[in-house]
């Protein structure tokens, strides 16, 4: 047998015995009636003058145990060892502890909101303060004139300077005054000096002819026919400029000469007389 409820009215007690055999489940009450039928109408919910025998109903077979707790707990009259309640209904219970539960949260919430609301707040001013055009400068400074280019001279008449004869152009020169002559020796002074090896080396001129340094010349009768000076190399560095050639007894000759990669091109000639006169 089990005990499955309990109460200090004989009253209830008596109800969940009946309720109970109606549905077919044998029951005892224990500390029931008396055989002389008293009703006790003293009795107290309190605790302190519980009666040392107190009414209760309980369940003789186990198999109708799970039973009879099922339909107690619907009733709410069988107590719940997850349920604090009470002898309140389970719905009830239920109601209680949510309504408990939701209200320390409610001060909360209202605390996010705020906190939410003042956020939105400050980035909207920041928001305002952004697009906020700059106040104009009350006194505006007039615009400083762009300082004028220098006008650049246009240089007309470019330095020239007298430099060294170049090898090349000597062995051009010898090539163009022997042109159509076969004396049997020349002798080439450059610059008033000896040329270099390298400048007769190079010169194409006929086998026949023997280019001397004049200094090797001395001496000789017919040096004086045969002998061809170069002179004053003119040039403003561009690659073009004159030279003076004077080939024997010749009067000179000043010659306008041109670069072009290795090779040398000998132009215009004229009177080296004429450059004398002028000065």
């Amino acid at each position: 047998m089990r005990k499955v409820f309990s109460s200090l009215r004989l009253e209830n007690v008596e109800a969940v015995a009946r309720l109970l055999r109606d549905a077919g489940i044998e029951v005892k009450i224990e500390h029931g009636r008396s055989y002389r039928g008293y009703r006790r109408g003293n009795f107290s919910y309190d605790s302190r003058k519980l009666p040392e025998q107190m009414p209760a109903v309980w369940i003789v077979r186990a198999e109708d145990q799970p039973r009879g707790r099922q339909i107690l707990r619907e009733l709410g009259l069988l107590e719940d060892a997850r349920q604090q309640g009470g002898y309140l209904p389970a719905a009830l219970q239920t109601t209680e502890k949510a309504t408990v539960t939701r209200r320390p949260a409610a001060p909360g919430r209202r605390l996010k909101l705020w906190l939410l609301a003042l956020i939105g707040a400050v980035i909207a001013l920041a928001l305002v303060q952004t697009r906020k055009p700059a106040p104009a400068p009350a006194n505006k400074a007039p615009a400083t004139a762009a300082p004028a280019m220098p006008t650049l001279e246009t240089i007309t008449d470019p330095q020239v300077f007298r430099y060294d004869v170049p090898t090349a152009l000597v062995a051009r020169l010898l090539e163009h005054a022997l042109h159509g002559k076969t004396p049997a020796q020349a002798c080439v002074r450059v610059d008033g000096r000896d040329p270099s090896p390298a400048a007769l080396a190079a010169a194409r001129v006929p086998a026949a002819i023997q280019l001397r340094p004049a200094s090797a010349c001395a001496g000789q009768h017919e040096a004086a026919a045969n002998t061809i000076a170069i002179d004053d190399y003119m040039t403003d560095g561009s690659g073009s400029g004159e030279v003076t050639l004077a080939v024997g007894t010749s009067p000179p000759q000043v010659l306008s000469v041109t670069r072009q990669g290795r090779q040398w091109q000998i132009g215009a000639t004229r009177p080296a007389s004429a450059d004398a006169d002028r000065r």
